[in-house]
């Protein structure tokens, strides 16, 4: 792995490993080794893993490690029997001599030891802990990114029927903890109770060797669950590509920025940063919004206060909407790996392909309100942004991860706070 990209795994792993996984975008695959394993990926492998041996691990303790006893049954055969004891198994022939109507058979019964299984049960519940919190975290998540997918392309198609496949996955994993819990009452007719304790004497046969390794994973996961991965996903785990991984890093840099100035964001802005959604800022009773990936289209009014026009939609990668003199206006920042100056120049697209829903007013007249600005973010190695028009309205932020100085973007955004402020107490700064 490069150092580049290993540097964005790092950050981003710092902030919420959820940021590494796909979610809409393109994958790559890298090395387990350098801690690229999401926690929702490792979670999900490891039900996988344990769901699939438990068939496994019930049919070794039936075979192997089953205490036998006996059962008594009384048959009308005498084939393997014997004579029983029971008067009422007699009964008088014609010849008036007593003879015997049932036998006794005593038959061999495979009593299954509930300890393991119980051990088993209580590892089962520790997934479906885990599960838990995830599928309420990553369908909020999936909830609030469907509300800016609202397009008709068949870009916005194919990334709803992935959030929805992502939902999909969450369940079927729920499913098949069921399922297991269902295959271990079958087994043994009754409730096991859960038990943390190891089982003693453990099972000797191999499914059960297997599943006392991996116990480890669940019990304690951050400290064994990235070697057991590694060698589970054959030392390769598949991520976001690294100009998706980028963008994300970017939109922490630019979280952080205006946190840094006093804004404050009520909720965890994790899943607008994975899948795309609303950050609202707070400060002095004033409220911004960072939109990230809206997908703005011109049939549809986005909540942004935002649509597309010219084009049938468009997609920025981060739209920050704020008060303004005639409602709302918009500053855009649109991240990119390339130092090409003509796709860093490109990004001034916006400020002709988005305006307002409302219109303002000059002099009485009505007037479209585009964003006010529509910047690059690059990984360049210069000390200060770069304008890219002599009005500042289209320019680029040097922003790399191996040589980050926060000072360009939180000089971008201090534009930003300041007319936010400006026009949403209705006061200009210094008053």
């Amino acid at each position: 792995m490069n150092p580049f990209l290993q540097k964005l795994v790092d950050d981003l792993k710092a902030f919420s490993s959820e940021l590494l996984l796909p979610g809409l975008h393109a994958t790559q695959q890298v090395s387990t080794d350098m801690g690229t394993v999401a926690s929702t990926t490792a979670l999900l492998k490891s039900i996988d893993f344990l769901t699939a041996l438990i068939p496994q691990l019930v049919a070794e303790l039936q075979t192997t490690d089953a205490t036998r006893k006996v059962m008594v049954h009384y048959t009308p055969s005498p084939k393997r029997a014997t004579f029983s004891r029971r008067a009422s198994d007699y009964q008088k022939s014609v010849i008036k001599r007593l003879l015997p109507a049932h036998w006794l058979s005593i038959l061999p019964v495979a009593e299954i030891d509930t300890r393991p299984l119980r051990w088993l049960v209580y590892l089962l519940d520790l997934q479906q802990t885990a599960l838990e919190k995830v599928h309420k975290r990553t369908i909020k998540y999936i909830d609030d990114s469907l509300l800016t997918q609202q397009g008709q392309s068949s870009y916005a198609r194919n990334d709803r029927a992935t959030l929805l496949n992502m939902r999909s996955r969450l369940d079927e994993a729920e499913a098949k903890l069921e399922h297991a819990r269902a295959t271990l009452l079958r087994t043994v007719q009754m409730k096991l109770v859960p038990s943390l304790n190891l089982p003693y004497p453990y099972p000797r046969s191999s499914a059960w060797i297997r599943l006392r390794r991996f116990a480890q994973q669940l019990i304690q996961p951050k400290e064994y669950l990235p070697s057991f991965l590694h060698n589970l996903l054959h030392g390769t785990v598949e991520i976001a590509d690294t100009p998706y991984l980028y963008q994300r890093w970017c939109g922490i840099r630019l979280f952080e920025a205006f946190e840094s100035l006093g804004w404050v964001c009520p909720s965890d802005p994790t899943g607008a940063l994975f899948l795309g959604g609303e950050i609202r800022l707070y400060k002095a009773q004033v409220e911004l919004s960072i939109w990230i990936e809206p997908r703005l289209s011109r049939r549809r009014v986005h909540p942004s206060g935002f649509i597309c026009k010219e084009v049938t939609e468009t997609h920025p990668d981060y739209l920050i909407v704020t008060p303004g003199p005639s409602g709302i206006d918009a500053f855009i920042l649109d991240p990119t790996t390339t130092a090409d100056i003509e796709i860093r120049q490109g990004k001034a697209k916006y400020l002709d392909t988005i305006e307002a829903i409302a219109m303002a007013s000059v002099a009485g007249i009505p007037v479209v309100r585009n964003p006010l600005r529509a910047w690059s973010a690059a990984p360049l190695h210069t000390p200060h942004c770069e304008l890219e028009d002599s009005e500042g309205r289209t320019g680029t932020i040097p922003m790399h991860p191996l040589n980050w100085a926060p000072g360009p973007l939180l000089e971008w955004v201090r534009d930003i706070h300041n007319y936010a402020l400006a026009w949403g107490t209705g006061k200009m700064l210094g008053e």
